[in-house]
């Protein structure tokens, strides 16, 4: 168990870095990141793939191309690009804590059928995520002078965007896996998706660039600046998402679901970290109430979830 409790923090300290890093490619611009990210990302799938001889590929069945094309885009190129366009402009904080709420609402989206959860359960913990939420959103705006409200307003919007991106692609994902259709495993999905991102990655480009969100017109590729955006996409697309999945595979396997779950809260905590270390700053009072109560509401609302049986520590494998 300790190696799965290690595995999965260390993914979630690795998917953090998705709200920090548009901040640290400067002169460059978030999209610029976006579109390299997903080049790298692109391109080590189609590695790996290659060096498990396609396999995955030919294992596909019929129809399933769009599909992953539309994974890929809405996954990872689309969700990557409103964060990173949100975080600029509403901050850290606030953008990992609305990405934070996601888990739940990918357990609310599965809670169907003859065991659906008692909706007064889950009352408490849903309260505590939209109280967090709206402290840390009013504080901000509160605070802001009325020109940085339109911008903050903006940032919130491209981070419910993402929110929504994030959760189609994850019901979508689960509902594919479940239907037991596609062979391949952990590595081989991830790689298959990545692979399919590079289908989307012309439009993305093309929307950085004649959008003005590209610096790359007015800079070209200056090798002497290049160095934040080529490491950071490197991390970002390396290792916030193979090696991150890889980890958080381990940790599924060797924890009870209901303790894996809850290391999901590890991503936002530790973005949120990254988030105030970069700005040098301890959390304000109201971030500081924002994330208790979004960290406790999603915990609670997580074991709500979960079997008393699994609540109480089911080993894993």
């Amino acid at each position: 168990m300790p190696i799965g409790i290690l595995a999965g923090l260390a993914a979630g300290a690795l998917w953090g870095l998705t709200f920090v890093a548009p901040l640290m490619v400067a002169p460059y611009q978030p999209l610029d990141l976006v579109v390299l990210r997903t080049l790298v990302f692109g391109l080590m799938s189609l590695a790996i793939l290659a060096l498990r001889g396609f396999r995955d590929v030919a294992a596909l069945p019929r129809g399933m191309g769009l599909t992953l094309i539309l994974l890929g885009a809405a996954g990872f190129n689309l969700y990557f690009a409103l964060i990173a366009l949100a975080v600029p402009r509403a901050g850290t904080a606030i953008v990992a804590l609305i990405i934070g709420a996601l888990p739940v609402a990918m357990a609310l989206g599965g809670n169907q059928g003859s065991d659906r959860l008692s909706p007064k359960r889950l009352v408490p913990p849903l309260a505590a995520i939209a109280l967090g939420l709206a402290i840390v959103n009013g504080a901000a705006l509160g605070a802001a002078p009325p020109t940085g409200r339109i911008g903050i307003a903006a940032g919130v919007l491209m981070a419910v965007g993402g929110f929504l991106s994030w959760y189609w692609y994850g019901m979508r994902n689960a509902a594919v896996l479940r239907r037991g259709e596609v062979k391949a495993d952990a590595v081989g999905w991830t790689a298959l998706t990545g692979a399919a991102t590079l289908v989307s990655l012309p439009l993305l480009a093309a929307v950085a660039w004649f959008s003005g969100l590209s610096a790359v017109p007015s800079l070209g590729l200056d090798p002497a600046r290049l160095g934040p955006l080529v490491a950071w996409s490197f991390a970002v697309g390396l290792a916030s998402s193979f090696l991150a999945t890889w980890l958080w595979s381990i940790a599924s396997t060797r924890l009870p679901v209901s303790l894996a779950a809850q290391l999901i809260v590890s991503e936002t905590l530790f973005g949120l970290f990254y988030g105030f270390a970069h700005a040098g700053r301890l959390p304000t009072p109201a971030e500081a109430a924002a994330i208790v109560l979004l960290v406790g509401g999603v915990i609670g609302a997580i074991r709500a979830f979960m079997p008393a049986a699994d609540a109480a520590g089911a080993p894993g494998h």
